[in-house]
């Protein structure tokens, strides 16, 4: 009888074992789901969720035994946007004064600060681009220890630069050298850094060290190419691959000498002097009217360069916009403009945009990189924009998906609605296909199998 009753409880407990382990965390049923690598969506689908992962994605229509069960009823799913150019510094400095160190008593509170700023509009993912040395420690534990109520993230160091002879940015650290390039390369490793950001202030010879370093070591390199130290092409060939911010591609193509003369006569013509110190964004888009007049091939030539060697770009079109009242949301219009001024100024924004789409077409990956204070509600203007110039709402979902989650070689865990991915998931109210100013719609988001509530 004893035997018997052992006999059955075995059973018992293995049969209730196998039962729980067969459960789900999350079911989400009758889904729209959008192939972020094909670009097409697929009707009545079931994703079933399981420890923060998905396990399946089926057409099968069955209950499924799940510890909750979300019916959407037909509505659009897409995996979580993914921001690949963020700035805490930028957030942290809405607040005051920045910092030296993250303090250990505070750094829940700046944890949720960042996280606040992008999770409620859909951003689930995104890339530190540079901050103080000294803050790497806090943010590298939040990267190894994600949590469902906060932003995932991935950072680099501190941007490399070589010395000017001054304090440098809090966001930058220097490499005076070829052998401090790669001592730093050799430390962020150590640390556990996958990812290291170069930026125009280095010099060749610690520019191409570094690179080549973090290369050799599988690192991923990121470089912000902007001004006249350092250009696009002469990196293309030292083997970068991955850039920040479309609007650098001007920078690339000026001829000191022979442009910088012409251009302030034509700044001269349509502005008051001083115009392009107070706005940086307004002198940026006349170069690009001023190359486009004179030397449109420059610009052709430097993007099918980029399309050959398969570049990476970042966007960071909305702060080109915004002060110019092109975006649906504004925090910083440039009220000193006048009518004609203002009108001149969304002109160079709309041949900007030209080069934007023509890099596009031609093969360069774009990404969205919002690089502002306003991070998640950017990331929405970023969507609202390119569909305004031209782009299809697949492509967008792609750019704001999957491209980013290539271009930091975190495409196994994000960028995408399959087995094996992170449960990071948007399901839209109304969908962006039906209208593109959907993009403004409400989302219930999934963040790492669980509904995310903003408190």
């Amino acid at each position: 009888m004893t035997k018997l009753v052992t006999l059955t409880l075995f059973f018992l407990m293995t049969f209730l074992a196998f039962g729980q382990k067969g459960k789900f965390d999350l079911a989400v049923k009758n889904a729209k789901v959008f192939d972020s690598k094909k670009g097409t969506t697929l009707a009545n689908q079931t994703i079933l969720i399981k420890d923060w992962i998905i396990v399946k994605v089926t057409s099968k229509q069955k209950n499924y035994s799940a510890v909750k069960t979300i019916d959407v009823g037909g509505k659009l799913v897409t995996p979580g946007f993914v921001d690949t150019h963020i700035h805490p510094t930028d957030v942290y400095r809405t607040y005051g004064k920045l910092p030296e160190y993250l303090p250990k008593d505070s750094l829940t509170l700046y944890r949720k600060r960042l996280s606040d700023i992008f999770l409620p509009y859909g951003v689930t993912n995104a890339m530190i681009m540079g901050h103080s040395e000294k803050w790497l420690e806090p943010i590298l534990d939040w990267h190894s220890n994600p949590q469902p109520n906060y932003l995932d993230i991935s950072t680099v160091g501190g941007a490399l630069v070589s010395n000017e002879g001054r304090k440098p940015y809090i966001n930058h650290v220097i490499a005076d050298s070829p052998s401090a390039a790669r001592k730093k390369v050799l430390e962020y490793h150590k640390l556990g850094l996958k990812h290291i950001k170069l930026y125009w202030k280095l010099r060749k010879p610690e520019f191409e060290t570094a690179f080549k370093t973090a290369d050799s070591l599988k690192m991923n390199v990121y470089g912000h190419i902007d001004q006249n130290i350092m250009f696009i092409d002469t990196t293309l060939d030292i083997g970068l691959r991955n850039y920040e911010h479309l609007l650098t591609l001007v920078n690339s193509v000026w001829r000191v000498q022979n442009d910088d003369k012409d251009f302030k006569l034509e700044m001269q013509k349509y502005y008051a002097p001083g115009a392009e110190k107070a706005n940086r964004q307004l002198e940026r888009l006349e170069m690009f009217r001023y190359i486009h007049d004179k030397r449109p091939e420059a610009l052709n030539t430097l993007i099918d360069k980029l399309s050959k060697n398969k570049a990476t770009f970042s966007t960071s079109i909305h702060l080109m916009a915004e002060p110019f009242g092109l975006t649906y949301f504004t925090t910083k219009a440039d009220t000193s403009l006048s009518p004609e001024q203002l009108a001149r100024c969304r002109e160079n924004f709309k041949l900007f945009m030209g080069y934007v789409k023509q890099s596009f077409d031609k093969g360069v990956q774009l990404r969205i990189g919002t690089d502002w204070p306003s991070g998640g509600k950017v990331f929405i203007s970023e969507l609202l924009l390119l569909s305004e110039y031209g782009f299809t709402i697949p492509e967008i979902l792609q750019i704001s998906t999957l491209n980013g989650a290539i271009a930091l070689k975190l495409d196994d865990q994000y960028g995408s609605i399959e087995k094996g991915k992170k449960a990071n998931l948007l399901i839209w109210d109304k969908s962006p296909f039906e209208n593109y100013k959907n993009f403004l719609s409400d989302k219930i988001i999934i963040k790492d199998g669980i509904v995310f509530e903003q408190n």
